[in-house]
């Protein structure tokens, strides 16, 4: 059966047109002063949606192998259009980027280091870049781990950082779709953008788990994922989970390090066996953990734990967002209430960042257990490398589900 895909009309006449792409940011000048002169002013607060600055092909959900699974095709567009970078002006424009614009040199002319600039999307990257790379690296991140990663509101402070690095480490499965590409719109680096040397995708090589289509539907993120191009079948990103793809990420990382400094690549590789090895051996030591749990049903806040656990043979009874990111109706939550009660599901999961009244109500109806977890390495919480963070998350998560089992 065909599925319909509707555009969505130009929000002005200044941008329904399509521009050609140039290498130089001199051909969006006339653009950004139109679009100044015509449009409102924005709060800097405004959660901005972008489009997508990819490079020309399409991009593949991945099996662990590398090999193209589930038939599930990501294309992404070939070129630029006149919409996007008027939009993506205007907003960084709003936010503080018109004085900023002048400041941001070319990453020709900045000095070279003796330490790569890494800029990681998510702090749990930055933290696994780190150990990668050592004292090779200066690394920055823009979202802690406290935070949520879907929701962030775009500083002109950000498109510094994409200027003056040499790598971009990013999730590679849209987790940034609506905040990245604002960023990098003005950052005047096109080496770190997707497609191009300087860009890290975390995700290759990660079994990703696709969203079913009633999931995502209607969704923003589904939303702004057709409108630049994408098609209805989209992967979960928060793949990083499962702690066996913390190697996977690893190896990315450490892979485009040995890419772009060459004469310290048998230093990054190095670094990254010893890191697996020392991995591996926490790793066999969680499963053995959560083995005794095998089928065991709980609820889930958001579609966060998939991939956590499906390693540990866990289900999930249902989520709390009827959809990704959008929040429980009255009717939905009493509905979820009676089959929790009938089924007997006794544990919810949930990140620290998400709605906790309606997380305490639920488990009050029904009697589960809330378990609020970091989803990240997070400096905010105490939670500095990925041993620190897997050991804290079975610390907390393996004794709820054996009292759940025993109840």
């Amino acid at each position: 059966m065909r599925t319909k895909i509707f555009a969505s009309r130009p929000v002005c006449d200044t941008c329904s047109h399509r521009s050609r792409r140039s290498g130089s940011s001199s051909s969006t000048a006339p653009n950004r002063a139109k679009i100044r002169r015509t449009m409102p002013p924005l709060s800097s607060s405004t959660l901005v949606w972008a489009p997508s600055l990819r490079a020309s092909g399409s991009s593949w959900i991945r099996s662990s192998r590398g090999n193209r699974s589930r038939g599930v095709h990501m294309p992404t567009p070939r070129s630029l259009t006149g919409a996007a970078i008027v939009l993506t002006a205007a907003c960084l424009g709003a936010s503080g980027a018109t004085a900023h614009d002048a400041e941001v040199p070319r990453p020709e002319a900045r000095r070279s280091q003796s330490a790569l600039n890494v800029v990681a999307t998510l702090e749990h990257y930055g933290a696994i870049a780190k150990l990668v790379g050592a004292d090779r690296v200066k690394v920055n991140v823009i979202v802690k781990g406290s935070q949520n990663p879907h929701t962030i509101a775009v500083k002109p402070s950000y498109s510094v950082l994409f200027n003056k690095a040499d790598l971009l480490v990013a999730n590679g499965q849209l987790i940034e779709l609506g905040w990245l590409d604002t960023a990098l719109i003005n950052a005047r680096n096109a080496n770190i953008m997707e497609g191009h040397p300087g860009f890290v995708n975390c995700s290759i090589g990660v079994d990703i788990i696709p969203y079913a289509s009633e999931e995502i539907e209607g969704t923003p993120f589904f939303i702004l994922n057709l409108g630049v191009g994408g098609t209805m079948r989209l992967g979960n990103h928060h793949y990083w989970l499962d702690p066996g793809n913390t190697t996977i990420i690893a190896k990315n990382i450490a892979d485009k390090l040995a890419e772009v400094d060459l004469p310290n690549a048998p230093y990054y590789r190095g670094t990254y066996e010893q890191f697996a090895t020392h991995f591996g051996e926490h790793l066999k030591e969680w499963d053995k953990q959560m083995e005794p749990f095998r089928g065991m049903q709980l609820v889930s806040y958001h579609r966060s734990w998939n991939y956590l656990l499906r390693r540990h043979g866990l289900k999930v009874f249902d989520y709390i967002e009827p959809k990704e990111t959008l929040p429980p109706s009255a009717a939905y939550m009493a509905s979820l209430v009676d089959r929790m009660k009938r089924s007997g599901v006794k544990i919810i999961l949930a990140e620290t960042y998400q709605n906790r009244p309606i997380i305490d109500e639920i488990a009050r109806q029904t009697g589960a257990k809330a378990l609020i977890l970091p989803s990240s390495v997070s400096e905010d919480l105490g939670i500095k490398t990925p041993f620190d963070f897997f050991d804290r998350l079975y610390r907390e998560l393996v004794p709820a589900l054996q009292a759940a089992r025993t109840s």
